[in-house]
């Protein structure tokens, strides 16, 4: 067994962005490292609820803020939304990290956008992995993700054309974030400006590690070369938080339902739920709805659905006939490995990509949120729920979600420095 070190573990964003790096925080502990979790005050409760000593940062309530923020899912404005925050909590982040380095014995691992994290690590040169959870991060003309819903034909034009697209793209990004990020970093004491903010230097030198498989998105010549293709984590607090006793009633009662989830961070899914239940109600299915946000919950529900606040998705998706959800790479990892057919309302973010993704596996059909409307939905999860095609599809990605990379693999490439 390798040496005992401090691992430092800053995960930033949504249950989706944080419970990945709590499975790769179990796999260090495993191995006798002393783990401590850094992350925002409005997700620390994950964090503790898995077990670990966990340091919460900032307020609560500047999440929601930008929760509540109907610019959050717009395709054009949720990326400056964002931009303009990403600089504020890694400023937040840096003299709290600072505090946990233990000379000598750190390695910090971090989400992506986790910046407070690559600046830290850059300035006192302590080795850092950065964890990738979708293929849509890696911007480059070799792969070319979908950027937005309708952009799929960018893959078919000529790799000079892609290029230049995505060159346009990293200069939307520098000129939003640049300034902010090498004035973070100047007060760190690294006085020579970067550009190519996530192009190149939110990359981790040592090690990028990728937490989906290679059948998924295979890795690309234009992708870091310290990239490592993993699996998907498949970790939701199910140990911790097993499936409540009334859902386990509800799921007792019926027929397999509908599981309807418009995502952990979603406070703006009044439609997309309201039509999702009409749509099942159409069909003869029955829905189980899944939001934190109750008052966004349809006043009146057909007499066999049911909500909840939390849903632990390892242990519920198999026994459900379809999951309608924003095509989040959590929720849709999930959904491969129980093996069932997936409807995707794709808004922003990675979510296009994810669900063209998804749709080349046979697995999934997408609908855009404009045209989200009951009778288009009934008649997508009539197709999917009773089509032998996909039944098929779903059952081989399930076979293939059951043969991932081992857990030990993916500890020892945690090992880095």
């Amino acid at each position: 067994m390798a040496e005992s070190r401090r691992y430092i573990f800053v995960p930033l964003g949504s249950a989706g962005d944080v419970n990945p790096l709590l499975w790769l925080a179990r796999l260090a502990a495993a191995r006798g490292h002393d783990v401590v979790v850094i992350t925002h005050a409005a997700v620390s409760d994950l964090s503790r609820a898995a077990g670990f000593r966990t340091v919460p940062v900032g307020r609560g309530e500047d999440i929601d803020r930008i929760i509540r923020d109907p610019d959050i899912w717009h395709p054009d404005r949720a990326f400056v939304l964002l931009a303009t925050q990403l600089p504020i909590w890694a400023r937040h982040m840096i003299p709290v990290i600072r505090e946990e380095i233990v000379p000598d014995r750190t390695v910090i691992v971090a989400g992506g956008i986790a910046f407070g994290a690559r600046i830290v690590a850059e300035a006192h040169r302590i080795p850092v992995v950065t964890v990738q959870l979708q293929p849509a991060v890696f911007m480059g003309a070799d792969d070319a993700p979908v950027m937005r819903f309708g952009l799929e034909w960018m893959k078919r034009m000529p790799r000079w054309v892609r290029g230049l697209f995505f060159g346009l793209v990293h200069w939307r990004v520098d000129q939003l974030m640049r300034g902010p990020i090498n004035a973070l970093r100047a007060e760190c004491g690294l006085r020579q400006p970067i550009r190519g903010v996530m192009r190149d230097w939110w990359m981790s030198p040592d090690r990028v590690l990728a937490m989906f498989p290679e059948w998924f998105a295979p890795r690309h010549a234009d992708w870091p070369r310290q990239t490592m293709l993993t699996r998907f984590p498949l970790y939701d607090l199910g140990d911790a938080r097993p499936v409540p006793r009334e859902l386990e009633v509800f799921l007792g009662e019926g027929d397999p339902p509908v599981l309807v989830t418009p995502g952990s961070a979603n406070a703006h899914a009044r439609e997309f739920l309201a039509e999702s239940a009409e749509a099942c109600r159409r069909i003869g299915r029955r829905a189980l709805l899944v939001t934190r946000f109750p008052e966004q919950l349809p006043s009146s529900l057909p007499t066999d659905s049911a909500c909840f606040d939390y849903v632990p998705f390892g242990q519920v998706f198999g026994r459900c006939a379809a999951v309608v959800h924003h095509a989040g790479i959590g929720t849709s990892s999930q959904a491969l490995a129980a093996g069932v057919p997936q409807l995707l309302m794709p808004m922003s973010h990675d979510q296009p990509d994810t669900a063209w993704r998804l749709r080349q596996l046979g697995v999934a059909e997408s609908l855009r949120p404009r045209v989200f409307r009951a009778r288009a939905v009934a008649d997508a999860l009539a197709r999917l729920i009773g089509s032998r095609p996909v039944a098929a599809a779903c059952q081989s990605i399930k076979d293939r979600m059951a043969a991932q990379m081992a857990p030990d693999k993916v500890a020892d490439l945690l090992e880095v420095g």
